[in-house]
């Protein structure tokens, strides 16, 4: 029944592209997050799902969809350069079997995100490309929350809809997500029209965020992540400093942090002290000598050794007074992974895509922030920016350079940049206060 449910919801966003081709963008990112393909391997793997989405996608926009072209940016032209940097790097990749395999899925992740700001230009549009990923994400959280409040979740424990450790079945992977959700589920509560035209009751809508940004927590804590505590630290940090009552809210997180510590249980408090000390764990003491050896590696290869250049490595380490060796060790960072893999050209590309989605999004949030026509607008860059900043951190610890989540960040950032940009030309906005002149 599942295969079949989850074909029924394919197809239903098939059929809705032919009407509204954006809805193509749509399906895209929900068979990119959520992998109906892996949740069901038998009926859904049958199909090119992701193939159909796509082609419909980019062919409803040519021929039936290309209104208010967005300009040529930066936050266009380098995830292009970006899918042209991969495969550049593949053709020489030290391991070219296993480099090839891997870059048939990653570029096109980066050049659908190139191609997202084409179909997502209004504020449904945007919206309901937020909404999606919000979904996606919590269709993986809710069985694995409900898992961790009944059993308390554990370490290495597949407790989710998927059974392989890759995408959303890597739990810091689907730890981090779920708190990167968190102020874009904030957003979607305070701004959101979609929701609200299907959930007509406050108190139910209100119960329904509630109730998602506890699955998501509740997921974070479950699969014992370091990386997933790192981020829901930097997000209460953040949600903490832009709050008006900070005692209260201090003194609340306090409550709770107990509370589910309380729940978690010792095994949870041990996993987590690794944190501040590596070397007693073997987890955390292998990270840092995969991050030595990446050091290592990208110094007698500033190039980058291609797709899966970890496979290559042998790693000689101490576990408290144990030595240990391992071979073909992941790099367990999204940063080393692109220093391993894409060489300092490649650390200088995606710092530039990140670095132009923090300085466009905090634009976005000031010029946006004054007119009351497009708050939703600034309150939305303002939970990018807080998503990405939690992401981020959290990303140091786990290897997802080429996982979408952060390159629909990118492009959805571009999309209100856009938009506001047409709102400005095309004069539809009140003009902003005047100045308080200064005084003499």
């Amino acid at each position: 029944m599942q295969g079949y449910f989850l074909f029924l919801v394919w197809l239903a966003l098939l059929l809705l592209g032919l009407r509204a081709p954006f809805v193509f963008g749509l399906g895209y990112i929900w068979i990119d997050l959520f992998t109906p393909q892996y949740v069901n391997p038998g009926l859904m793997s049958s199909f090119p799902l992701s193939m159909l989405m796509g082609a419909g996608a980019v062919f409803g926009y040519l021929l039936a969809d290309r209104r208010y072209p967005p300009r040529l940016q930066a936050g266009i032209l380098l995830p292009l350069a970006w899918a042209g940097w991969i495969t550049l790097t593949t053709t020489w990749a030290v391991v070219p079997d296993a480099a090839w395999g891997k870059w048939s899925w990653a570029y096109k992740t980066v050049l659908f995100s190139a191609f997202m700001p084409f179909m997502f230009r209004s504020r449904v549009q945007i919206e309901a490309a937020v909404l999606v990923i919000i979904l996606s994400i919590t269709a993986h959280a809710i069985p694995f929350g409900t898992k961790t409040a009944l059993t308390g979740g554990g370490y290495e424990r597949q407790l989710g809809l998927l059974q392989i450790n890759s995408a959303l079945g890597e739990s810091s992977t689907l730890a981090v997500d779920c708190v990167a959700i968190l102020p874009l589920l904030a957003w979607l509560y305070r701004h959101g029209r979609i929701v609200p035209s299907f959930v007509a009751r406050a108190r139910v809508r209100a119960l329904g965020h509630l109730g998602v940004a506890g699955f998501a927590v509740l997921t974070t804590l479950g699969t014992y992540a370091r990386a997933g505590l790192v981020s829901l630290g930097i997000f209460a940090a953040f949600h903490w400093w832009g709050s008006k009552r900070k005692l209260p809210l201090a003194a609340a997180f306090l409550v709770l942090a107990v509370a589910l510590a309380a729940l978690m249980g010792q095994r949870y408090a041990a996993r987590m002290s690794t944190i501040a000390d590596p070397t007693h764990e073997q987890s955390a003491s292998t990270r840092l000598a995969v991050w030595t050896w990446t050091w290592n590696f990208a110094r007698e290869n500033p190039f980058g050794g291609g797709f899966e250049a970890y496979r290559t490595n042998t790693l000689e380490f101490m576990v408290g007074d144990r030595a240990s060796e391992e071979h073909g060790r992941a790099f367990h960072s999204m940063y080393f992974e692109v220093l391993g893999e894409q060489g300092f050209p490649g650390v200088a590309i995606f710092a530039a895509m990140m670095a132009t989605f923090f300085a466009g999004g905090w634009r976005l949030m000031r010029r946006a922030a004054g007119l009351a026509e497009l708050d939703w607008m600034a309150a939305l860059a303002k939970a990018m920016l807080i998503a990405g900043c939690a992401y981020f951190a959290g990303t140091t610890f786990i290897g997802v350079a080429f996982q979408p989540f952060h390159y629909y960040l990118f492009a959805l950032t571009v999309s209100l940049r856009n938009h506001y940009a047409r709102a400005v030309t095309d004069g539809q906005l009140a003009a902003p206060p005047a100045a308080v002149p200064a005084r003499a």
